[in-house]
């Protein structure tokens, strides 16, 4: 069991990392898109932000404020993703 748990502590960051890759760059798996990395570091900054407003600021924490943001985020993204297949070079 403990081998285990120390060979996904080892690996577990690459195969990790390895993802992030892959939803960052474009077909080919080695060109960075930039319109994903953007739309990737929205969704970081929506989440830092909450937590400074939270944590640091103590004001109230807005499930639906939180939720609407970040749909609006991720659904604009995605949106750029689909519009942004036909021209990205085959691998």
């Amino acid at each position: 069991m403990l081998r285990h748990f120390g060979r996904l502590l080892i690996q577990g960051p690459q195969k990790f990392g390895g993802v992030f890759k892959h939803l960052l760059t474009i077909k080919d798996g080695q060109t960075y898109a930039p319109s994903r990395v953007y739309w990737c570091l929205a969704a970081l900054t929506q989440i830092i932000l909450t937590f400074w407003h939270v944590i640091v600021l103590g004001k109230d924490f807005s499930s639906t404020d939180f939720g609407t943001g970040m749909g609006l985020i991720l659904t604009s993204g995605g949106i750029g993703v689909w519009i942004t297949r036909k021209t990205e070079p085959d691998a």
